[in-house]
């Protein structure tokens, strides 16, 4: 085969081109003149001549070398951190969700058992039995738990128009106290047993017991008998509450006229209720730089006194109710506390009913309100109701409507508010003080004035169940608890209790028209109604059902006292001497 010459392979396959000669297309091209480039580097870039050839970058092959081992690196934690930032918070919301139920279930769990405070009121209502700790202890405390408002009170709410209360009775129990001397000795036995327990510390899963090695369970400090310095301050306030709600009434009127019973705590409990009523400021003082009521009534067997009677045989004689049934009721705190603590030698069932009041007791002990004492956690919930009832049993049988006795010694006073309630003398064969109350000076003969008589707890229960006042439908259960309690003492006559009688004149010319056309237009008539600790009583008796105003829980004067039969004639003081 013959050579083809170097040139000739050249010049037909790829000619050489002048930098005159056209080009053809090629990874080359020109950049027009009229385009030029506008990159921030082109300042520093010489400017492009026409017909200038450049090369595109896209053009130039890429080197397969792989990079240096340590950027490979670098570039490998960075894909990994840029992985968990991505990765979402929703990953971790279930196990949030998880331990959030859970810890508000172990803390529903608590809160509605016997232990737990109801912190969640509606959780307590539909899980647990819908109260707080504080309500059961309250409530269960009977004669001794701390006054409290349970309604809006009286005065000018919720009275009719054309009415206006024109006499208020009061009758106000002493305010918060010691225990009696009486009543400290089975308090100090079983504190005695607490003292010489075997158990000094319980063991564990039983905190509420903890504090006994820290409390004083000899009471060297308590003062029985006395008023405590709550009490005295709450005295203080009831005074400076009815002042407020009867403003208006006692702006036009007379003086206050205030008796009390001659017991050193009540006397104390009226000072200092004056010095509320009157607007001077709290402070501590002897009882005899105190104010004085009008009359004091003396404590004595041979003194009729119809704010602490003592002049009934039979009555003073008589034993407690026996209630063994409801006080079997206590059997599971007895084993319980004898269980964990081992007291030398064990509780009585009586002693467990006494170590209940120390909460109320200890819890009162502060000047102001502080706290519920720890003694209140001692017992359990269902505890608390056992222990609840059986003061309520024990107090309707024992001076309430379930004793004769009980109304009978009430009567002598509800005369008393008869004869105030019809500007009259008193008529009672009971337990008034006919000498007393035949002078005006020492019974004024009612008007348009405040009463005040001041007390204690056990005739504030005989003079309710004398009026009919609380009245039950049938007498308290004594073998078991009942479904729901109707009659507490505690809504009675906690410490510092008060009935507030109010008599109101109604003008009836737009209310109740003569049907003959004998009245006149401007006649009033005098109606009755009447607040337990600010709650407004029914007055359910079926003559004051037919008064006039029975719908705003008033009767009228008239039906009323008709109504008072027992006071007036069925009772027969005679029982108190019979054997």
């Amino acid at each position: 085969m013959s050579r083809i010459p170097a040139t000739a392979v050249t010049s037909s396959t790829t000619p050489l081109l002048s930098s005159d000669s056209p080009r053809p297309p090629s990874s080359r091209r020109v950049a027009p003149p009229s385009q030029p480039r506008t990159s921030p580097s082109s300042a520093l870039r010489p400017p492009i001549e026409p017909n200038e050839s450049y090369v595109s970058y896209a053009s130039i092959p890429r080197s397969n070398t792989p990079p240096p081992r340590f950027i490979s690196r670098s570039r490998s934690r960075l894909a990994a951190v840029r992985r968990r930032q991505r990765t979402p918070i929703a990953a971790f919301f279930p196990a949030f969700v998880t331990i959030v139920l859970l810890g508000f279930a172990s803390f529903a769990a608590w809160d509605v058992s016997s232990a737990g405070n109801c912190w969640i009121e509606p959780l307590c209502r539909i899980l647990g039995s819908g109260d707080r700790l504080e309500n059961v202890w309250w409530r269960n405390s009977g004669a001794y738990a701390p006054w409290k408002s349970l309604g809006p009170g009286g005065g000018k709410r919720g009275l009719p128009r054309g009415c206006k209360v024109n006499q208020v009775t009061v009758l106000q129990r002493h305010a918060a106290r010691y225990p009696t001397t009486e009543a400290s000795k089975c308090l100090l036995r079983a504190l005695g047993k607490l003292a010489n327990r075997k158990t000094r510390t319980p063991r564990r899963h039983h905190s509420e017991l903890a504090f006994l090695s820290d409390t004083d369970l000899r009471l060297e400090d308590w003062k029985f008998d006395q008023l405590l310095d709550q009490g005295r301050r709450q005295a203080w306030s009831a005074g400076r509450e009815i002042a407020a709600l009867y403003a208006q009434f006692l702006d036009t009127n007379l003086d206050p006229f205030t008796r009390a019973s001659g017991s050193g705590r009540v006397v104390e409990t009226a000072g200092y209720w004056l010095e509320g009523f009157r607007g001077d400021a709290f402070k501590l003082k002897p009882v005899d730089q105190l104010p004085q009521v009008n009359l004091t009534l003396p404590e004595e067997p041979t003194f009729n006194n119809t704010l602490s009677v003592k002049t009934c045989p039979a009555f003073a004689n008589q034993s407690a109710p026996s209630l063994p049934d409801l006080l079997n009721l206590l059997q599971p705190a007895q084993s319980r506390l004898n269980d964990l603590l081992r007291p030398q030698p064990p509780l009585e069932l009586s002693e467990v009913k006494c170590l209940a009041d120390m909460c109320p007791y200890d819890s009162q002990r502060s000047e102001t309100w502080a706290a519920w004492s720890r003694w209140c956690r001692v017992f359990t919930r269902e505890e608390w109701e056992a222990i609840g009832y059986l003061k309520d049993v024990d107090r309707y049988y024992g001076v309430g409507p379930g004793n004769d006795l009980g109304p009978t010694l009430g009567a002598g006073w509800t005369n008393e508010l008869i004869a105030r309630l019809t500007d009259s003398a008193p008529v009672d064969s009971t337990t008034t003080n006919s000498t007393l109350d035949a002078d005006e000076a020492s019974f004024p003969r009612g008007g348009n004035r405040l009463f005040v008589d001041f007390t204690h707890d056990n005739e504030m229960i005989e003079i309710m169940a004398a009026m009919g006042l609380a009245r039950q439908h049938g007498n308290l259960l004594t073998d078991k608890l009942p479904d729901k309690r109707s009659y507490m003492i505690s809504e009675l006559i906690p410490f510092g209790s008060r009935i507030v009688f109010e008599r109101i004149g109604c003008q009836l010319g737009n209310w109740e028209p003569d049907p003959e056309g004998g009245q006149p237009e401007d006649e009033r008539k005098n109606y009755l109604r009447v607040f337990i600790n600010d709650a407004l009583d029914p007055l359910d008796s079926l003559m004051c059902s037919q008064s006039g105003f029975f719908e705003h829980g008033m009767c009228e004067v008239d039906i009323w006292v008709d109504s008072q039969s027992f006071a007036q004639k069925t009772v027969d003081w005679n029982v108190c001497y019979a054997k």
